[in-house]
């Protein structure tokens, strides 16, 4: 770490701010339902869960199936999403070298996400990023959001200063209830009603850390 300079815990959303997800839920969910001869959502509709419970995510699916066969087609759509993480998914431009350069100045990098853990797991493995965390929660079937995660977090790898980075309101909120700061990811998910709260915007990933010279 330069001299002058904190090191700070950069805690990730995954979703909209790491990985291009409409590359991979979106033709999941389109391709199964297909295949059975069932309508398929509009793009719109299936984006508008990232960010959401896999609950919330599962319950909306299960809701679109005929009676008895909700669980195998809810199966065979996450089943499909982890291998197309692998073949179809794409990160953000400038992530990985962004993060080694945040990780090579001294800051802490952990990821914290609403999905499941081997879907989280697929996606650091898959795109080559697991190296370049200290930590990592998803909540998954867990009651709790973010909010618990993060402050997991930061008892884990030793506390602020820090930021979390993410594209729906609940990155932000977050950030603020552990009393970090809040940076909305503005090219992801989110709306610009759910960015208000934010402290600082990032527009392109790699301008990640420029936006954060003036802070830590």
């Amino acid at each position: 770490m330069t001299e002058g300079r904190t090191s700070a815990l950069l805690i990730f959303d995954v979703d909209g701010t790491l990985l291009q997800t409409e590359r991979v839920t979106v033709p999941a969910v389109q391709r199964t339902l297909r295949a059975r001869g069932l309508a398929e959502p509009d793009a719109d509709v299936i984006c508008s869960f990232f960010g959401k419970s896999v609950a919330a995510y599962e319950a909306w699916l299960a809701s679109l199936c005929p009676p008895g066969q909700m669980e195998e087609i809810v199966a065979e759509t996450n089943a499909l999403e982890l291998r197309l993480i692998g073949e179809e998914g794409r990160l953000y431009d400038g992530v990985p070298e962004t993060l080694q350069r945040l990780r090579d100045a001294g800051h802490r990098l952990a990821v914290c996400s609403n999905g499941p853990r081997d879907y989280v797991d697929t996606f650091l493995d898959a795109h080559g990023l697991r190296p370049l965390f200290h930590g990592v929660r998803a909540r998954g079937a867990r009651p709790e959001g973010k909010t618990i995660m993060v402050g997991e977090l930061l008892a884990e790898l030793g506390g602020g200063p820090g930021a979390v980075i993410g594209d729906r309101a609940d990155d932000l909120r977050a950030a603020h209830e552990n009393r970090l700061t809040a940076i909305a990811a503005a090219y992801g998910f989110g709306n610009p009603a759910e960015h208000q709260e934010a402290d600082l915007r990032l527009e392109r990933f790699p301008d990640l850390p420029g936006l954060l010279a003036g802070r830590f």
